[in-house]
């Protein structure tokens, strides 16, 4: 078994559709092309939200999809579009080169520096004067969107073994947020401007010392802008907030081939964020559950970020086997929290009628010096090996260990298997695996365990206070107990038992169908607790009155899912290029995540239900249809059943101040939205423009995109108190049908 080869190299012809027992071969997998990606619409250029549909919620890790671009973990692409080469879901799912399952993690392969010059521009135009009104709007808004973007590689230096890639984007996007809520004086609809700039940029030089060894250097700045963040549906333009997101990055990687069947491969990666969050106003906080939000956000927090990242890999091939091991180190970072939130207090009211009689349930105030250095890192090591054991039978052995800071981890090995079998005819492959992922916590539930502390933030909670004045003159607030967070004795990380088999069939030359069957077990999973809550059977004090709210990180949850994919992927003769995939699934679980908390904290009786993100019936499509015509189109469709939800009572039975107490005998989750249908289309032309010296000709383009073109209504941000006249009814919607053109020159 030989090393793969690394080339550098533009192809634009598509290869063939067949199914091989390699592992990262899995015809279940979401691949896509830079040549595809250019003929489908896709939304603002954004390539990972057109690829996330795709993804498996119950695959991904609590700080969110894990994105890797070219073998690195980042935040996003760190290239502009016109710099991807290619898009993976699920490709070998079951590698212990990652920590995350295949539908966890998209994996991106940008585009290599070439000896000649190729470049990419692209202006793509959006404005409301074309779009629909939404659904909520009384007026439709004014938005307006112009995105300017392209890549540029090529030699430096005569002797073509230096290369350079230049990419970068500016994003001005004057968006407004639809506001629906219900106050005293009436019912409010208007529309807030959300503006959103954004400016992405990359530099990167490719040096060849020799034929075995390649040497790189990346820079790369994003710097995005955003203003009246989080104003929509029930919140209110004023208590919506302006952001910064600065990130710069330097990645430093190294191939070196020290033998015909032996590559080591060095990625170093440095990241510098500066993220600050200013409110718009400095009002206290009005929270209305199920009617609106009002007053200032009190979500005032600058954090910033120093973090490096390693990856050091080494491939050898022997005879039979394919032997991959490494280190991966995704964080070693310092990072400084400067929180200066919710110092004015927010007043929590659970109905309309409660806010008009002047009754909050409760009252939140912090105080302190707010900043907090920590250390978060991260460390993940493998081995495994790809073992040829007949020309019809692989079979891929894999072990994998992480550690995280804050957590014990001795015993969190993670063993990952998989085979695949191919019959006589080799169009058809058996083809199955198991293996432990385990979980990362992400910095914020770290952060609030040094911050919440009882030092560094003072945290209290007055249950039925007064209005407007919480609190007695003669009770200051640094008399108050203080709420904390804190870690549950002997908590681990999570951990998520993923099993599947599947069947693969090569339907012709460019056409595959896979029928696959995912099975997973979800144990110690995440979720919080009030220890310190009122006891039973009355719930009228707190067991040790010194303290407040105690939030207890906790690794108790279950989760239980099984789903069935099939996917068709390839080309139908001349008419459709693409893939579809359907998903009939069900996850069941007892927790919301790392933040959520149960409706009664002695009892979780009825918290076992479905999770928060089951969706039973799931089609997507990507394609185009009759391409190289001038008549064709660039299809996406997306077809899915609605989402659970929860009926809360609107009253806090249990006095604890977080008012998700449900009506008796009601389970977490028994409420459903309504499903979400799309149909996204895109035309374009093409125009090769005779150059002077008639040698090379640029490629130009055209395209018309159109979102939601049957202009459907998808609603969303369903309201379960009952004491709402909301209940059970959306207060937002997605977007309405909207155009956007774009022009495009390729050289």
């Amino acid at each position: 078994m030989a090393l793969p080869t690394v080339e550098a190299q533009v192809t634009v012809e598509s290869a063939d559709s067949t199914v091989t027992t390699d592992p990262t071969e899995n015809r279940d997998q979401v691949a896509v092309s830079s040549q595809m990606l250019e003929r489908v619409p896709v939304f603002d250029q954004n390539y990972i939200a057109a690829l996330a549909p795709f993804l498996d919620q119950s695959g991904v890790g609590t700080n969110g999809v894990t994105i890797i671009v070219d073998g690195v973990e980042m935040k996003g692409t760190g290239v502009s579009a016109s710099a991807i080469a290619e898009a993976h879901i699920n490709n070998d799912p079951y590698s212990a080169e990652t920590n995350r399952p295949g539908k966890g993690r998209i994996e991106i392969i940008t585009k290599p520096g070439t000896p000649q010059i190729h470049g990419s521009f692209t202006f793509t135009f959006r404005d409301s004067v074309s779009d629909a009104k939404n659904y909520f709007a009384l007026t439709k808004p004014f938005e307006q969107k112009r995105i300017y973007e392209g890549s540029i590689t090529g030699p430096l230096g005569s002797d073509q073994k230096t290369t350079f890639l230049v990419s970068g984007t500016r994003q001005e996007d004057n968006l407004q947020a639809i506001v629906h809520a219900q106050t005293p004086t009436g019912l409010i609809s208007t529309n807030v401007p959300t503006p959103i700039h954004d400016t992405e940029v990359a530099f990167r030089i490719s040096h060849e010392f020799s034929a075995k060894h390649r040497v790189s250097l990346q820079y790369n700045v994003t710097d995005t802008i955003t203003r009246n963040l989080g104003a929509g549906g029930l919140i209110l333009a004023q208590s919506a907030v302006n952001a910064q997101a600065r990130e710069d990055d330097v990645i430093f990687n190294d191939r070196l081939i020290l033998s015909p069947t032996l590559l080591n491969q060095l990625q170093l990666f440095f990241e510098k964020d500066y993220d600050p969050t200013r409110s718009v106003s400095p009002l206290q906080k009005i929270v209305v559950d199920g009617a609106f939000t009002d007053g200032g956000a009190q979500a005032d927090l600058l954090a910033t970020e120093n973090n490096m990242k390693i990856n050091d890999i080494v491939s050898w091939s022997k005879g039979r086997h394919y032997l991959k091991f490494g280190v991966n180190i995704p964080n070693l970072s310092r990072r400084a929290w400067e929180d200066s939130s919710n110092r004015q207090g927010t007043f929590n009211f659970s109905s309309l009628s409660d806010y008009v009689a002047n009754r909050p349930y409760s009252f939140t105030q912090q105080a302190g010096v707010g900043r907090t250095v920590f250390w978060m890192n991260e460390i993940g090591t493998f081995i495994q090996d790809q073992i040829q054991v007949r020309p019809n039978l692989q079979v891929s052995l894999g072990l994998r260990y992480d550690w995280q800071t804050y957590f014990k981890s001795i015993h969190d090995f993670a063993p990952r298997i998989s085979f695949a079998y191919s019959t006589k005819d080799q169009k058809t492959v058996l083809r199955g695996g198991s293996g432990l992922f385990y979980d990362r916590t992400g910095a914020t539930p770290m952060a609030d365990l040094k911050r919440y502390n009882g030092v560094v933030l003072r945290s209290y909670t007055i249950l039925n206070p007064g209005y407007p004045i919480p609190l007695p003159p003669d009770i200051p607030p640094s008399s108050l107990p203080t709420n904390l967070v804190q870690l549950a004795p002997n908590t681990h990380i999570p951990y998520i038992a993923h099993y599947s088999f599947g069947i693969e069939r090569q339907l012709s030359k460019e056409l595959t169908v896979a029928a696959t069957y995912r099975g997973l077990l979800g144990l110690a999973l995440f979720r919080s607790r009030d220890i310190n809550a009122p006891l039973p059977p009355f719930y009228a004090s707190r067991p040790n009155t010194n303290l407040g709210v105690v939030r207890q990180i906790e690794s108790e949850g279950r989760q239980v899912g099984n789903a069935l994919d099939l996917t068709l992927e390839g080309k139908t003769g001349r008419w459709f290029s693409g893939l579809a995939q359907y998903s009939f699934s069900r996850t069941n679980n007892n927790t919301g995540g790392i933040a959520w908390f149960p409706a009664n904290q002695y009892d979780l009786t009825g918290e076992y239900s479905r999770a928060d993100f089951d969706q039973r019936h799931r089609f997507n499509l990507l394609g185009t249809l009759n391409e190289d015509h001038w008549l064709n189109l660039g299809v996406g469709t997306k077809l899915y059943s609605g989402m659970p939800y929860t009926e809360t009572s609107g009253v806090d039975v249990f006095n604890t101040g977080i008012l998700n107490a449900r009506p008796a005998g009601i389970k977490r989750n028994s409420l459903e939205t309504g499903g979400n249908v799309e149909l996204d289309l895109r035309w374009s032309h093409d125009m090769h423009v005779p150059s002077k010296k008639g040698d090379r000709a640029p490629l130009m383009s055209f395209a018309i995109d159109g979102f939601n073109v049957t202009n459907r209504t998808n609603f969303s941000s369903y309201v379960g108190n009952i004491q709402s006249t909301f209940f059970g009814r959306p207060t937002a919607a997605l977007s309405a049908r909207r155009l956007q053109f774009s022009a495009h020159i390729k050289f």
